[in-house]
């Protein structure tokens, strides 16, 4: 299976109260909450072998979001944070 780089390849349902916290450069927060836990590609090593990590999946905007969706779409100003609502 060909696998793109950060492309979820496994999804795990989240326990209810876990939010991703958006704080812009002002300091202002805004929580989403997260709905799931997916298993992402994070890069490619020379091997071939793709490199995993865990991140949040969350909804923003009426949109499902991993954390490295959301920068790529929206840039790094803002700071992403998981914490317990």
């Amino acid at each position: 299976m060909n696998i793109s780089l950060h492309c979820p390849v496994s999804l795990a349902p989240a326990q209810p109260g876990w939010v991703v916290r958006d704080t812009d450069p002002e300091g202002v927060g805004i929580d989403y909450p997260i709905v799931a836990w997916a298993v992402v590609t994070l890069g490619i090593e020379e091997d071939g072998s793709k490199g995993t990590g865990i991140q949040p999946v969350f909804i923003a905007d009426g949109e499902t979001w991993t954390t490295v969706e959301w920068h790529a779409a929206n840039g790094y100003d803002h700071n992403l944070s998981v914490a317990e609502s």
